[in-house]
């Protein structure tokens, strides 16, 4: 509620629209913006007032009457009278409560919130509250809203498939000097202990817990063991990243499918920005690539590769601040100055047509084993943009033909093809290889060498065909003031950004629209200048369209020369 065009109906109308739930506001607001001062509790009907000079822990409740303040009142009556009838519809106990009563005034505040508690774990609606991080203003109504209104992990009926095993969530990797890689863990069901082994259903290995950390604010409170529904730091996992699986064993895991082992995942998007990163010192290197591993796994969305042609080490986030952060960290955390190169976009390579057939025979002699094989390959586009790479078997090659251990080595050789496009090594996608033919002349042929010669086929098959580059775009929302409108938007057209809407509120406008990453490279200094840093805005990656021909051959002309 701190922030200038803080706007709960607008708030309201996001969940409702955006999530898919049902929203039920139980507070309002006191004031807003630098004015705000805090709530009152719809269900009890009390005023929680904080003092602007005090602590955020030093606070008055009060019973709000008509004497006190009446227009406030009246407004909060009826708020409180809507949020009954909302909850009525949503809940048969309380409909039976409103017919009963001949008054709203006459239904208690443990009735509604008894009420809330019910359809929030049935997800029937979701309690909305108030407050301002700036000031730290409101968070004991919502600590104590998280206790009155949220499920028990103790009472849950469901176990995951689990029985009484254990079901935990990694969602968060730290590096600390102390302690080394510090792992936050969500305990859905089951307990851990130190020193427990655990199996991780992500990429099928076992890791050793070290130490168990209850976290209270910045203090960490060392424990022996933890239950289900705590939410706890542990050291000691080697092998766990960000968005893993952690079971008992390997055995608990093996007895139900993939599906119901692993809990869904973290969503992180493709980098759309990269650029090289070096040492100026040849010594700091291996110190580079150590605190960059440490970066990466704390990060999901950062990446790093070596460029197989220059030999350099390219670093890939998700946008420029982005990049510049990790180059700060490494200053700060790990004392080591280096030098990012021109930023770059991570472009993708597709094709717009489909290739000709291309026939490949690899026959090649390693010691006494005779490794032959011949094959046949076409790429055509296809509607996915996924880089996981797409084979089908058609014409004489049938998918029953082959043998079920030669298609995951002509699996590998076609996603290895299309990691690197024939332009500028970009990845490929939106292309599915079509293998018209697979034979072997020799039974001592190995899956490396059958990997090898789907690559080439491939490779020859996208130069066959007519490549051209797609491009990532940004899903744009834009805060400003109306006095500044006209300029932010023909600064958008000038960089092939299209409008969708703009949307006019009581605190401002938001204009929603989307552009090419490219065009969007010091946006945000852009920004700050047209609107005297009034104006903010947010993006995140909306999907990629293809270049035209001539786009493309500009690109690939200034990319090459660079």
């Amino acid at each position: 509620m701190d922030k200038r065009n803080a706007d709960i109906d607008g708030s309201l109308t996001s969940i409702r629209n955006d999530l898919g739930t049902t929203p039920l506001l139980i507070q309002h607001n006191l004031g807003t913006g630098s004015s705000f001062t805090g709530i009152v509790d719809l269900p009890s009907m009390t005023c929680q007032k904080w003092n602007r000079a005090a602590t955020s822990q030093e606070f008055t409740t009060t019973p709000l009457t008509n004497s006190v303040d009446s227009a406030l009142f009246d407004k909060c009556l009826t708020l409180r009278n809507n949020l009954i009838d909302n909850l009525a519809e949503l809940d048969s106990i309380m409909m039976d409560v409103v017919i009963n009563n001949v008054s709203y005034d006459d239904i208690t505040s443990d009735c509604i919130n008894k009420c809330l508690r019910r359809v929030t774990c049935d997800n029937k609606a979701v309690p909305v509250l108030i407050g301002s991080s700036l000031k730290s203003r409101c968070i004991q109504p919502l600590l104590d809203a998280v206790v009155d209104y949220l499920p028990n992990p103790e009472s849950s009926n469901s176990k995951f498939a689990f029985d009484d095993k254990l079901c935990a969530f990694a969602f968060k990797t730290v590096h600390q000097k102390e302690r080394g890689a510090v792992t936050f863990l969500r305990l859905y069901n089951g307990a851990i202990s130190t020193s427990m082994t655990v199996y991780n259903s992500a990429d099928e290995t076992t890791d050793r817990i070290g130490k168990i950390y209850m976290i209270l604010a910045d203090q960490m409170l060392e424990i022996k063991q933890a239950s289900a529904g705590s939410i706890v730091a542990v050291t000691g996992l080697a092998k766990t990243v960000t968005g893993d699986t952690l079971v008992t064993n390997a055995k608990a895991a093996e007895k139900y499918s993939a599906a119901d082992v692993q809990l869904p995942t973290l969503s992180v998007p493709e980098p759309v920005f990269m650029c090289s990163i070096e040492t100026y010192s040849s010594k700091e290197q291996r110190a580079l690539e150590e605190a960059l591993k440490i970066l990466v796994r704390e990060d999901p969305s950062l990446r790093i590769k070596l460029d197989p042609e220059t030999q350099q080490m390219v670093l890939m986030g998700m946008g420029e601040l982005h990049l510049d952060i990790v180059k700060d960290r490494l200053l700060k955390e790990h004392k080591l100055e280096v030098y990012l190169g021109k930023m770059l976009v991570a472009y993708r390579e597709t094709i717009e047509r489909p290739s000709n057939i291309i026939h490949h025979t690899l026959n090649k002699t390693i010691g006494d084993t005779t490794h032959h094989v011949s094959v046949a390959v076409s790429v055509e586009p296809c509607e996915s943009q996924s880089k996981t790479a797409h084979f089908v078997c058609s014409g004489e090659q049938s998918w029953d033909k082959l043998k079920w251990y030669h298609r995951k080595p002509i699996d590998q050789g076609t996603s290895q093809a299309l990691l690197m496009g024939p332009l500028l090594g970009y990845p490929v996608v939106g292309c599915r290889v079509n293998v018209h033919n697979f034979t072997l002349h020799s039974s001592r042929t190995s899956a490396a060498m059958i990997s090898a010669a789907i690559r080439e086929a491939v490779h020859q098959a996208l130069q066959d065909s007519v490549v051209i580059l797609s491009e990532p775009e940004m899903r744009l929302q834009i805060y400003c003031d109306e006095d500044n409108l006209s300029d932010i938007l023909y600064d958008l057209t000038h960089r092939r950004a299209v409008i969708g809407n703009v949307e006019h509120t009581e605190d401002g406008v938001i204009v929603h629209g989307v552009s090419p990453v490219a065009t969007l490279l010091g946006y945000s200094t852009k920004l700050r200048k047209l609107s005297s840093g009034r104006a903010h805005f947010m993006m995140e990656i909306a999907g990629y369209i293809s270049m035209s021909e001539q786009q493309t051959k500009n690109i690939v002309s200034e990319l090459s020369n660079w």
